[in-house]
C-alpha cells in the first residue's frame, strides 16, 4: 500500500464526501480511491467512513484520523514549498563567476541592485579563464561574454550584447599614423582580446554590411581587459575597448576612435548555470534579474554612445590633426 497516497485519498473523499468526485479531483479511476481507502482501513484496523449509496460521512474514528492527516498533509505542502523556493526568500551565498572578456563595469551595479533587492543573499564572485575547465563545480553562475555561444550541453540563456569600439591613444597616432579603410589596419600595432573566436579576426558592420579584417601584426595579445586598456592608452598599439569603458576615455581625450564608419561586431552575453531551471531559489532570481536588468544597461550604452559619436564625427579628427 501507498500510504502518503492512500492518505490524500482519505483525506480528498473526506473533503468533497464522494469517492466519485474525489477520483476526478484526484485524477484517478474512483476504484483506485476505494481501493486506497479500504487498505488504509484495513492497515488501520478502524473503519473511517460510513458508506451508503447516497452519501460518504466520517465516523468518530475517521474524524480523528483526519485531523492527523491534515496536519501531515500541509507540512508535506510546505516542505514541497520551501524545497521548489515557493515561499521563501533566496538566501545563502551566490557564487559567480565572470569571464575575463565580460566587462566588469557592469556587474558592480548588476550585484548591488541584486542585493537590494534579496539581502538575505550574499555573492561571492571568482574570476573564470575558461568555462569549459571550471564545469560549473564551484560557481553557481558564469558570466560569459564571447563570439560565439557556449560549449552545447551547457545550460545558458542569452542576455544581450555588448558592443566594443576600436579605439587608439593619440600618441601611438602620433607616431604611426591613423587608419583609413580596413586594410590600412593590416600595417598597425594591434592590440587583441586572447581568446575568443573573433581573435585575429576582427568583424565590422559597416557601409557596404559585414567585413571582415584579418589583424596581422598582434603585439599584445590578452583575456584581462584592464590590461587591453591600459595597454591602448599607453600608445601600444590599436584596439577595442568595451562600449562603456571606451566613451569614458573618448570624453576624457585618452584614446581617439578608429574607423568611425565601422561598428565592431557585438559579443553576445551568456549566463551559464549549473543545472536546468528551475533551480535554488538564489540562482533562478539572479537569472531572472539579469534579465530584467542588464539589457536596460546595454541599452542605455548604446543610448549615450549615439550623440558622442555624432559629436566626434562632427569633430572631423584626421591624421595631420594628431600629427600636428
Amino acid at each position: 500500500m501507498d500510504m502518503l497516497q492512500a492518505i490524500r485519498a482519505f483525506a480528498q473523499v473526506a473533503s468533497v464526501g464522494s469517492f466519485t468526485t474525489a477520483a476526478q479531483e484526484l485524477g484517478v479511476v474512483t476504484s483506485a480511491v476505494s481501493r486506497s481507502i479500504a487498505d488504509l482501513e484495513t492497515h488501520l484496523n478502524i473503519r473511517l467512513l460510513h458508506r451508503t449509496t447516497r452519501r460518504v460521512a466520517l465516523t468518530e474514528a475517521g474524524e480523528r484520523y483526519l485531523s492527523h492527516c491534515q496536519v501531515i498533509l500541509n507540512q508535506l505542502a510546505q516542505a514541497e514549498a520551501e524545497a521548489f523556493g515557493t515561499n521563501a526568500e533566496p538566501s545563502g551565498i551566490l557564487k559567480i563567476g565572470v569571464t575575463p572578456s565580460f566587462d566588469r563595469y557592469h556587474l558592480s551595479a548588476l550585484i548591488s541592485g541584486y542585493l537590494e533587492r534579496f539581502p538575505q543573499v550574499s555573492v561571492s564572485v571568482t574570476l573564470v579563464q575558461q568555462v569549459e575547465e571550471a564545469k560549473l563545480i564551484h560557481q553557481d553562475a558564469v558570466l560569459l561574454c564571447s563570439s560565439e555561444p557556449p560549449e552545447r550541453g551547457m545550460n545558458s540563456e542569452c542576455l544581450g550584447a555588448m558592443s566594443s569600439i576600436l579605439c587608439a591613444s593619440p600618441v601611438y597616432l602620433a607616431r604611426y599614423g591613423v587608419p583609413k579603410t580596413l586594410y590600412d589596419l593590416k600595417q598597425h600595432r594591434c592590440i587583441d582580446l586572447a581568446g575568443d573566436e573573433s581573435s585575429g579576426q576582427w568583424q565590422f558592420e559597416g557601409p557596404f554590411g559585414h567585413e571582415a579584417c584579418s589583424v596581422d601584426h598582434t603585439v599584445l595579445q590578452s583575456d584581462l581587459c584592464d590590461v587591453l586598456k591600459d595597454s591602448i592608452l599607453a600608445g601600444l598599439g590599436i584596439g577595442p575597448l568595451p562600449l562603456r569603458v571606451g566613451m569614458q576615455e573618448l570624453r576624457a581625450g585618452s584614446v581617439v576612435r578608429m574607423l568611425p564608419e565601422y561598428r565592431m561586431k557585438a559579443r553576445n552575453v551568456h549566463v551559464i548555470y549549473s543545472s536546468p531551471l528551475p533551480l535554488d531559489k538564489k540562482v533562478r532570481t539572479w537569472v531572472e534579474f539579469l534579465h530584467e536588468a542588464l539589457p536596460q544597461r546595454l541599452a542605455s550604452d548604446e543610448a549615450a554612445f549615439a550623440p558622442l559619436a555624432g559629436a566626434l564625427a562632427g569633430n572631423g579628427i584626421s591624421a595631420n590633426d594628431i600629427q600636428n
